[in-house]
């Protein structure tokens, strides 16, 4: 509680993030300056995705205490099921 501080951890343990706020988690995890160019993932989820993909790619495997092994910080299969457009909620035909 006394380190460092922002909402998005605040929110992360209450529900499922918004596109926004996953986008802000990844800012804080890899970086601002790494963040340009890099769509907006409301607009281009595929897009956020890759370069998501491509920046887990360039970093250190972590201890995962639940796993009990060396992961990414990020589970992309787990947050396209999540967040991917198919899982919308709604389609109109």
């Amino acid at each position: 509680e006394m380190g460092y501080h922002d909402r998005v951890f605040d929110m992360i343990d209450e529900r499922a993030l918004t596109k926004g706020e996953m986008r802000d988690l990844c800012v804080l995890l890899f970086g601002q300056d790494r963040f340009d160019g890099v769509p907006d993932p409301a607009v281009d989820w595929q897009g956020f995705l890759r370069a998501i993909d491509s920046m887990l790619e360039q970093e250190s495997l972590q201890w995962n205490p639940v796993r009990k092994k060396m992961t990414p910080w990020l589970n992309l299969k787990k947050l396209n099921k999540i967040y991917g457009d198919d899982s919308a909620g709604c389609s109109i035909m």
